[in-house]
C-alpha cells in the first residue's frame, strides 16, 4: 500500500495533521495487527509523544514489529520522526467543526458567493464518498439488526447533535412506534437509563466533535447496564468508538459540509428500518396518510 499525500516534507514524510488523517484512511486496509494500532493511536495521539516502541506496542496491544512497519507504512525512516510529527496532532484540541466554518467565514472574494456554492457542493460530494468504506458498510447492517432486536430503541444527542437524534425521531416514529427520546431530558436523562431502559433495548447516540461531557456520561452509564449502543460521529477520535458495540463513522470532522454525511446515515437507517419492518411500516404510513386525507 502507497500513501498518497499533497503534503510531505523533503523526505517525502507526511506532515502535520495529515498524519492522523493517514492512519485513520488506512485502518480499514491493513493487516489486523496495524489496524489495531491505528485504532489506539487515533484514540490516543496526544500520548505518543512520551512513549518509546516498546510502551506503544504495550499499549496498543501488539508487536514493536507492528509500529515500526506501520512507521514505514506512513513514510517515516525512524519511530522519532514519526512522534514528531504525530505531536502536532496535539494542535486537533482546535480541531472542531466550527474551525472549518471560520475559514470560510475569512474567505474574501469578488466571487465569493459563487465560490462558496461550488465550494460547497465538492466538499459535500467528498465528504460522501468518504463514507462509503467496507467499515461502514458492515457497521450499518449491524445497527440495523439491533434495532430490529430491540425491545425499545432510545435516542440520545445533545447541542449540536440533537438536530439529528430529534429528526430521527421526527421521521422514524411515524412508522416504528418502539423509539423514546432522550435528546430532551436534560435534568432527568439519568433517571430515563437508569430506570426505563433493559439490556433488551439499544441506545442509539448522536455524537460530534467536540463531544459533550453529558452524552459521554449517559453513555457510559447505559453501558455499564450493558445496553448494547449504536454511535454515529465524525471522527473516530470520539471517546464512545471504545465502549460502543456500533460505530458508524462518517471522518467528517474537518469538513464545511460534513453534516451533510451525518443526515444521510440518519436517512439511510430509517428508510432500511422502515424496508425491513414491512408490512408493518407501511400500513402505519397509510393510517398517517388517511387521517391527513380526513381532515
Amino acid at each position: 500500500m502507497k500513501i498518497e499525500s499533497k503534503n510531505r516534507n523533503e523526505w517525502g514524510q507526511v506532515m502535520g495533521n495529515e498524519v492522523l488523517e493517514q492512519i485513520i484512511k488506512i485502518k480499514d486496509a491493513v493487516p489486523k495487527k496495524q489496524r489495531i494500532l491505528c485504532n489506539y493511536l487515533a484514540l490516543n495521539y496526544e500520548k505518543i509523544g512520551v512513549m518509546t516502541v516498546a510502551e506503544l506496542a504495550e499499549n496498543a496491544g501488539v508487536g514493536s514489529t507492528t509500529v515500526m512497519r506501520l512507521v514505514q507504512l506512513l513514510g517515516f525512516d525512524s519511530y522519532t520522526t514519526f512522534k514528531k510529527a504525530l505531536a502536532q496532532e496535539s494542535l486537533l484540541k482546535n480541531t472542531t467543526p466550527y474551525r472549518s466554518l471560520r475559514q470560510e467565514f475569512s474567505r474574501t472574494s469578488e466571487t465569493a458567493s459563487r465560490d462558496t456554492f461550488h465550494m460547497a457542493i465538492a466538499d459535500g460530494i467528498q465528504v460522501l464518498e468518504n463514507l462509503c468504506t467496507p467499515s461502514n458498510i458492515s457497521q450499518f447492517e449491524a445497527a440495523i439488526q439491533l434495532m430490529l432486536e430491540s425491545d425499545q430503541l432510545y435516542i440520545l444527542g445533545m447541542r449540536s447533535s440533537k438536530a439529528l437524534a430529534l429528526y430521527f425521531e421526527y421521521v422514524a416514529e411515524r412508522f416504528y412506534p418502539h423509539i423514546r427520546q432522550l435528546s430532551l431530558e436534560e435534568e432527568f436523562v439519568y433517571d430515563r437509563i437508569a430506570i426505563n431502559t433493559t439490556p433488551k433495548d439499544v441506545l442509539l447516540v448522536y455524537s460530534v466533535w467536540p463531544c459533550t461531557k453529558k452524552t459521554i456520561r449517559v453513555a457510559e452509564l447505559a453501558h455499564n447496564l450493558g445496553i448494547p449502543m449504536i454511535l454515529i460521529t465524525n471522527t473516530s477520535l470520539n471517546p464512545l468508538v471504545k465502549i460502543a458495540d456500533v460505530v458508524i463513522d462518517t471522518n467528517s470532522v474537518n469538513h464545511p459540509s460534513g453534516d451533510t454525511a451525518l443526515m444521510l446515515v440518519t436517512e439511510a437507517l430509517m428508510s432500511e428500518l422502515g424496508r425491513r419492518t414491512a408490512p408493518e411500516s407501511t400500513k402505519n404510513i397509510e393510517k398517517i396518510e388517511q387521517a391527513l386525507n380526513d381532515n
